[in-house]
């Protein structure tokens, strides 16, 4: 059984992002919380966090409801694209890292991470703040999201060419 840690999330499952549906009503609490040591880049419909010293990625804790955990697990790994018996496989893996909250508290948290060689000439979002950056494009980012169940459904290299 995963440890029930709280998730980290920093993209599109944060609230009023395309994906939020996936964990509202399984909240217990949410939280403010700053990722140490990672970036964010613009795949183009989603972020991506990749572990990078000096950087800084803004996002929320939340802690789920013990009863309702291991189908939130099932839900958002499978948005991540994460396997747990194929942590090498292209999108993410789910990682244990320490999160700061806004109260000045650390929390260990499930942390999506992906690989770096998954963000090679993708652009870096220099606030670490994907609600900031993707603000604009809210309407655009929810139509891709409205027919996809996971990352893995248009997992290509480059998230605009649309021949795949």
């Amino acid at each position: 059984m995963t440890e029930q840690f709280p998730f980290f999330v920093y993209g599109t499952l944060l609230p009023g992002q395309p994906n939020d549906h996936l964990w509202q009503e399984n909240a217990v609490s949410q939280e403010e919380a700053v990722f140490l040591n990672g970036r964010l880049y613009d795949m183009g419909f989603y972020p991506m966090l990749i572990e990078e010293a000096g950087a800084q990625v803004k996002g929320m804790a939340l802690t789920i409801k013990p009863e309702t955990y291991a189908m939130v697990v099932a839900a958002l790994d499978n948005l991540e694209g994460f396997d747990p018996d194929k942590p090498d496989a292209p999108g993410y893996r789910r990682v244990a890292r320490e999160v700061l909250l806004a109260n000045g508290r650390t929390v260990q948290a499930w942390v999506y991470v992906g690989h770096p060689d998954s963000v090679a000439g993708y652009f870096p979002i220099l606030n670490g703040d994907w609600r900031q950056h993707a603000n604009g494009k809210l309407d655009d980012i929810a139509d891709w999201w409205t027919d996809l169940d996971t990352i893995m459904d248009n997992y290509q290299s480059d998230p605009y060419d649309t021949a795949t």
